[in-house]
C-alpha cells in the first residue's frame, strides 16, 4: 500500500485527452497528462471551467515527457512519494509539494529539478 497516492486512474477527459489521475489520500490529485501535471485540491476541481480548485499547474519538458500505455496510463509505479513516469522523468512528491526530475537517482540526490508546483499552506 502507498502511504501518499490512494489510488490510480486512468480515463479520458473532455479537452484534455488521455490522463493518469493520482488521488492522495487526504483528498488531493495530481493529473498527469501527455505533456503537463496538474495539482488540484478533490477530483470536483478538475472538471471545474473556471479552475477554482487548481494548486498548480506546469509543463512536462519535451526530454521528459511520458508515453502512453493502455495498462497503465502514464505512470508505470508509485510507492511513498516517488513516481515513476512510463518513459520519462520521475514525480517525487516532497513534504513541500511535487517536483519533477529527470531520474529516480536526481530526485534521491535532489539534483536538475524541473520544477515544485508547492502544495498549499495546512490553513488555506
Amino acid at each position: 500500500m502507498d502511504t501518499i497516492i490512494d489510488r490510480q486512474e486512468n480515463l479520458t477527459l473532455n479537452g484534455r485527452g488521455t490522463v493518469t489521475l493520482l488521488h492522495f489520500h487526504q483528498g488531493m490529485v495530481l493529473l498527469v497528462g501527455e505533456d503537463a501535471v496538474g495539482l488540484y485540491r478533490d477530483r470536483i476541481a478538475i472538471d471545474d471551467p473556471l479552475a477554482n480548485g487548481v494548486i498548480g499547474y506546469e509543463s512536462i519538458p519535451p526530454s521528459l515527457q511520458p508515453q502512453w500505455n493502455e495498462n497503465c496510463g502514464y505512470v508505470r509505479e508509485h510507492q511513498s512519494g516517488y513516481v515513476g513516469l512510463n518513459e520519462g522523468g520521475v514525480l517525487f512528491i516532497r513534504p513541500d509539494g511535487v517536483a519533477l526530475y529527470p531520474s529516480g537517482s536526481d530526485a534521491l540526490q535532489n539534483r536538475a529539478m524541473s520544477w515544485l508546483i508547492p502544495f498549499p499552506p495546512l490553513n488555506a
